[in-house]
């Protein structure tokens, strides 16, 4: 029997402290993700997350949602349709390959099987946007490259999801029982096809229904889309990761009065639930550190980090690397943290593996997730930080600062030659005519 006291209680000092640390860190201006690990990490004596039932898992869902939903909401059709071709050339080609390279490494690296470190590749994928958001404010100049990472971070949210529940399958399969590869790529397949047409359909729907609703109503009504698009999507078989994308995209797209405060309230709603996926995570973790393992992890890591470029900058096309400086495509090919979606998946595929006896290796693969997405951060922040450092000023910046300082010399003229003060004329009174 779960205690709803002790659950609420657990939820309200994760969420409260955690609110108190976001909110330093973005007068700082600082990304405020590491630091929601390390409050987790932190509370983990006083907190049990074990006692919280099935509670942190729905709370993850809910912010993969809500993630995916508002990142779509608030993406104009010009953004997506300008970017969208190299974004999902980056998100399709980057989820696979980073799978395989880095399943492939964690195999001999960590010692793990096949398909457990395919698992750990599958779940470290994805790249996160939140961490470059935090620094947005500085790097007005080089917001096309920003757009893009922030496309491709929500197009690959979805198949970081996708991918690891297709490995897991896998390994719930019985002894024995034989693997058909031309099965699951179907399976795929019709998981997209479903998903997409999940999400225009109820798309347009929302767009029928939202005349008709009073302004008080909209922003509950979108979240509750949000929530039923996933649902459906899954119901029929489809992804619901991809079917909340595209029904954001359409919803946010639409003209429709109070649609700034609907904005304000998914952002509300996605941002609660962003600190509670990280400092669950940071809970959750029973951190163990061994010297060895510290090191194969951290030359994990740099493979993820000099990885990215081998993908990135192809994938960009030769028209779209000539339009952007070198600071951009340092940023494109860099700055790829590892944000909500691994933080939320990692600890569901634990779960799944718990449940199959794999109690050791979800243990490994918790701890790894955690050191990569720590890492992540802070690599990411520092590059960020390096090309808001070297990119130019504004054009009227630099305006004003070129122009010489001559100094100033008072010339005084004689009363006669200074110009005579104009008196304002007085407003003449019309005498009103005697009918």
């Amino acid at each position: 029997m779960v205690d709803i006291a002790l659950v609420v209680t657990y939820f309200a000092f994760l969420l409260g402290f955690g609110v108190l640390v976001a909110n330093v860190c973005k007068r700082f201006k600082v990304p405020d993700t590491f630091f929601l690990i390390i409050l987790g990490l932190i509370l983990s004596p006083l907190i049990m997350v074990g006692e919280m039932s099935a509670v942190p898992d729905f709370l993850r869902i809910l912010a993969l949602i809500l993630l995916v939903f508002t990142g779509m909401f608030n993406l104009s059709f010009r953004s997506f349709r300008k970017f969208s071709g190299v974004a999902i050339n980056l998100a399709l080609v980057g989820v696979v390959f980073n799978t395989v390279v880095f399943g492939a490494a964690a195999h001999f690296l960590f010692g793990l099987e096949w398909i457990y470190a395919l698992i750990l590749g599958a779940i470290l994928s994805g790249t996160g946007y939140s961490v470059i958001a935090t620094l947005e404010s500085g790097l007005k100049g080089s917001k096309n490259a920003l757009d893009i990472i922030k496309i491709e971070s929500i197009l690959n949210s979805p198949l970081t999801v996708l991918m690891p529940v297709i490995f897991l399958d896998l390994v719930l399969l019985q002894p024995g029982a034989l693997i058909e590869p031309l099965k699951y790529a179907t399976q795929f397949w019709e998981m997209m096809a479903a998903g997409v047409g999940t999400g225009i359909i109820i798309g347009f729907i929302v767009s029928k229904f939202m005349r008709g609703l009073l302004k008080e109503y909209k922003p509950l009504f979108v979240f509750s889309i949000a929530l039923i698009t996933y649902a459906v999507a899954e119901n029929v078989g489809g992804s619901g990761m991809l079917a909340v994308a595209v029904c954001g995209l359409i919803a946010g797209n639409l003209t429709f009065t109070e649609k700034r405060r609907t904005r304000e309230f998914e952002d509300h709603l996605s941002e609660m639930f962003r600190i509670s996926v990280f400092t669950l995570l940071g809970a959750q973790i029973v951190l163990s550190f061994n010297p060895i393992e510290f090191a194969m992890i951290l030359l994990f890591f740099l493979l993820i980090v000099f990885s990215r470029p081998i993908f990135a900058i192809p994938a960009l096309g030769e028209k779209m690397r000539a339009d952007f400086s070198r600071r951009e495509l340092i940023l494109i090919s860099l700055a790829a943290p590892r944000g909500i979606a691994a933080a939320a998946m990692a600890p569901i595929a634990a779960t799944v593996l718990i449940a199959g006896g794999q109690t050791l290796i979800a243990d490994q693969i918790m701890n790894i997730v955690f050191y990569i997405i720590m890492l992540s951060i802070v690599s990411s922040s520092i590059v960020a930080f390096a090309v808001r450092k070297a990119q130019p000023k504004l054009p009227e910046e630099n305006l004003i600062e070129s122009q010489p300082t001559e100094p100033y010399i008072e010339v005084k003229l004689p009363e006669k030659m200074r110009p005579k003060p104009v008196k304002p004329k007085k407003a003449v009174k019309r005498k009103k005519r005697k009918r």
